[in-house]
């Protein structure tokens, strides 16, 4: 079990940051005394190196889930819903003894794959999968 924290409640202060910055979990912008050894929760993550820095032992990410490509983070992280992620923020704020467990990885085994993610400019017309996007080589 690890304690968690809201990015939000741990600015680096001295460092010059507010909790418009630290929400976002963004790099030096977390302040390592509150948050060392804690699972932090992040608004969004861009690269993970925030938590890292501040010497947490985990990140919680509550963001708009992109289903089709994986992401890499250099600490243990889950990547929840808002809706998920405001629950997770009220359980936080309600509790001062807050935690939460880091479990072993899993992979799952997706049905679906292969399949285009949705950013390719090639594959399936997003409307209908019966044409094929334009490429044009010219």
């Amino acid at each position: 079990m690890y304690p968690l924290i809201y990015g939000g409640d741990a600015p680096n202060v001295t460092g010059g940051f507010s909790n418009n910055s630290s929400r976002f979990c963004i790099e030096d912008s977390l302040d390592r005394n509150l948050v060392k050894g804690k699972i932090v929760l992040c608004d969004r993550l861009v690269s993970g190196k925030g938590p890292l820095y501040a010497g947490a032992a985990g990140t919680v990410i509550q963001d708009t889930i992109r289903r089709d490509y994986a992401n890499n983070f250099p600490l243990p992280t889950s990547y929840v819903n808002k809706a998920d992620g405001r629950k997770i923020l009220t359980y936080i704020k309600s509790n001062s003894n807050a935690s939460a467990t880091i479990f072993k990885s899993m992979q799952g085994n997706d049905t679906l794959a292969p399949y285009v993610a949705s950013f390719s400019s090639r594959g399936p017309n997003g409307i209908t999968l019966d044409i094929l996007k334009v490429i044009n080589f010219t």
